[in-house]
């Protein structure tokens, strides 16, 4: 091999290792970089809604897909029958995000949904990447807390349930109202979050939002 043959396939090899080199690190990024380091550039939804294998669509709305920092979030989530006539749903307990960091509704225990937020931009699809944001829960009495609903009679085309709790049959509106507030604290600052919706059959919905 001449020089001139030589100093091209050092060339080529420099740059092949250049190129394999730049691979390794587009992967790398799209797999370990967090979300809100470079998210993707998508159109923030304000409703979406999904059906769950169990009967009834799950549904999560925010107030604005774009807060200042020193402002607020609102989040509304329910679970509404698609049936048209009454679903029973058993009971379960199968949370796909840690229930006890999630807003539910004070002194209700068994309550099936919950809301939070996330920093970053996640999807159904890598919801579980995310950490939902703590969120120092109210004091109450409440009082003496009765068993959790074994099932949920769902009206048709409805939110609203029978449930049998402490050996009386009630009627509940699985829906929950969550205002969050916070995001000038040094650990959150700007930038997209996530927000979320989980049952206890394992359903998870998210929607995002921008904080400026």
């Amino acid at each position: 091999m001449n020089s001139d043959d030589d100093l091209a396939y050092r060339r080529s090899v420099r740059n092949m290792s250049f190129v394999l080199a730049a691979i390794v690190i587009t992967v790398f990024a799209a797999i370990f970089v967090p979300p809100y380091v470079y998210p993707p550039h998508d159109v923030f939804q304000s409703s979406v809604s999904s059906d769950s294998p169990f009967g009834f669509a799950l549904h999560l709305r925010i107030n604005a897909t774009s807060v200042p920092r020193a402002g607020s979030i609102s989040l509304t989530g329910w679970a509404n029958s698609t049936s048209s006539s009454i679903e029973n749903v058993t009971a379960a307990n199968a949370w796909g995000l840690p229930q006890g960091r999630l807003w539910g509704r004070i002194c209700t225990t068994g309550w099936p949904i919950g809301l939070g937020v996330m920093k970053g931009h996640y999807t159904r699809d890598n919801y579980t990447l995310g950490t939902v944001i703590p969120v120092p829960q109210p004091l109450a009495s409440c009082p003496v807390q009765l068993s959790a609903p074994r099932y949920f009679l769902f009206e048709a085309h409805s939110s609203k349930a029978l449930v049998t709790v402490g050996g009386n049959t009630v009627v509940w509106r699985i829906q929950t109202d969550f205002s969050f507030r916070g995001f000038q604290s040094s650990a959150q600052q700007s930038g997209v979050y996530t927000a979320v919706i989980a049952d206890e059959w394992g359903d998870v919905l998210t929607t995002n939002f921008l904080v400026t």
